[in-house]
């Protein structure tokens, strides 16, 4: 039996079209995507986030928000709102959660809604928390072991298209 690949190829025509239209955000997922691994990257290699990469993305973020209507007030506030907790957390934990991972946070409230964010950052410190549950009783690390949070604030980010 004959295969219609005119048909086929509309439909896959069709799914592609669908695909890029159906996210108005592709901009601002891409390059919060790249801040992430970039950010992920330093914060494995020298265990900093570097604050003007963050700045750099965070302009860029800005005007792709703008661009495609994405970005409103209550973003912001909301946003800022988080900067200002985390930063409180970071001081009160004497630097446990870095004030670079305290502002990519905030980066990714901004940028992505609370409801994402609230998941993003809930399955970042479960990544995390399991990660130094491995390396404490399997590894036999200290309780005072370091590890970078970007790489599993990176993990819950591409974790969340998935749900």
């Amino acid at each position: 039996m004959p295969v219609n690949f005119s048909c086929t190829a509309r439909r896959t025509e069709t799914l592609f079209i669908n695909v890029w239209k159906g996210d108005r955000y592709m901009a601002v997922t891409i390059l919060l995507g790249l801040c992430l691994a970039i950010c992920m990257i330093t914060d494995i290699i020298k265990r900093t986030v570097d604050i003007r990469v963050l700045i750099l993305f965070f302009c860029m973020l800005m005007i792709c928000g703008f661009i495609e209507k994405n970005i409103s007030i209550h973003n912001i506030t909301t946003g800022l709102f988080a900067a200002a907790l985390f930063a409180a957390l970071s001081f009160v934990s004497k630097g446990a959660i870095g004030m670079g991972d305290a502002l990519l946070y905030s980066c990714i409230v901004c940028f992505v809604g609370m409801e994402k964010a609230f998941y993003i950052i809930f399955m970042s410190v479960m990544f995390a928390f399991f990660a130094a549950l491995y390396l404490v009783i399997v590894k036999r690390k200290e309780k005072k072991y370091e590890i970078p949070l970007v790489p599993f604030i990176f993990m819950a980010y591409v974790s969340s298209f998935m749900v």
